[in-house]
């Protein structure tokens, strides 16, 4: 198996694992009726929202993968991603009310400015990344308005900090932080990545930066009192948290260790129906999370939603729904086309990236 086949299939069990995990989480958020009472831009889960940033990484190191093709026209593909990121942008426009925790719009504005994003250098994609960061800092130290549901803005007299919420905080899958793991996924696309080794360099760094975590955890601790809530919570998922720029360092990091583990540990996995599934999940995942968007919605149209208070019944409700949206997914591919029902829209709107 070549290296490049060996990439890959490393790269399709890591976005599985985020899919899967993203699924699993915002089906525990959304129909328990977590969304606006837990969740929140200053903190996140070390365990759950590890899933989601994953996923942001790997959209951003596909892109550069891809255009490191030469197979693929530069060309198309910068228009592609531009048609990509505005499909997938109305998709999640059209149900951001319905469904608060919407991974498509964001996704669609990262793939719509990755086409202008993918040609700067990675001088300037790094000063980019670290200006987020601090931005992102700035705003909420200074207490601009944060909102975990997606709102109109309320610029009140004209407030350029309402505006700064509005634009970068709408939402709890919003422009900041989760741009920032697309970018650094696209710096490390950039990279040449190894599968000669359980620990290449970029590992050695990333393994650093989870250090420099808990570091900056550990001396943003007295600013654990804003955040008494979160303290009232037994569950494992939600006491492991860090700040937002502890939890950036944190998830870059792991998913750089992690992304490499898989690129290695998976170069002569031969599992026949491992491997169906991962690479059905992996080319299909923004239908998995369509679908997600249907069982949920029906979810709420059929039940009561106190019952999903109980622990037990959510916790059956999770495996249960996340099972019946693969398995949906899986019967699209087997019965009706082997692209899923997003990615032929995409497909049909786009084009291809094929050079001629």
């Amino acid at each position: 198996m070549s290296s490049t086949s060996n990439r890959l299939l490393g790269i399709e069990f890591a976005y599985s694992l985020s899919i899967i995990g993203c699924v699993m989480y915002i089906f525990m958020f959304t129909i328990g009726d977590k969304v606006r009472s837990i969740l929140s831009h200053e903190e996140y889960s070390l365990i759950l929202d590890f899933f989601p940033a994953l996923f942001f990484f790997l959209n951003g190191m596909t892109v550069t993968l891809t255009m490191r093709d030469k197979r693929i026209s530069t060309r198309k593909l910068l228009a592609y991603l531009g048609k990509r990121g505005s499909v997938l942008f109305l998709i999640g426009l059209a149900m951001c009310i319905i469904w608060p925790m919407n991974i498509f719009i964001a996704s669609g504005l990262m793939y719509f400015l990755s086409q202008f994003l993918a040609l700067w250098n990675n001088i300037v994609l790094r000063i980019l990344i670290v200006v987020i960061i601090v931005l992102g800092f700035t705003l909420l130290y200074l207490g601009v308005p944060t909102t975990v549901e997606y709102s109109a803005p309320t610029l009140q007299g004209g407030n350029m900090i309402n505006l700064s919420g509005f634009l970068f905080f709408n939402g709890y899958f919003s422009i900041i932080p989760w741009s920032i793991f697309f970018l650094a996924g696209m710096q490390f696309g950039r990279l040449n990545i190894s599968t000669k080794g359980w620990l290449p360099p970029s590992s050695l760094v990333g393994i650093g930066l989870v250090v420099v975590s808990f570091f900056i955890q550990h001396y943003s601790s007295p600013l654990q009192e804003r955040f008494d809530a979160v303290e009232h919570h037994d569950s494992l998922f939600l006491k492991l948290r860090f700040f937002y720029l502890a939890f950036i360092f944190y998830a870059v990091g792991i998913s750089v260790c992690l992304v490499n583990f898989f690129i290695f540990a998976f170069k002569s996995f031969d599992s026949k129906r491992i491997l169906k599934f991962t690479q059905t999940i992996s080319s299909m995942k923004y239908s998995v999370l369509f679908f997600q968007v249907m069982v949920g919605l029906l979810t709420m149209a059929v039940t009561n939603s106190p019952i999903f208070m109980n622990k037990i019944v959510l916790a059956i409700y999770i495996l249960v729904a996340s099972f019946l949206t693969f398995y949906l997914v899986i019967m699209w591919k087997k019965r009706i086309n082997d692209q899923g029902p997003v990615e032929w829209v995409v497909k049909r709107i786009a084009g291809s990236t094929k050079n001629s």
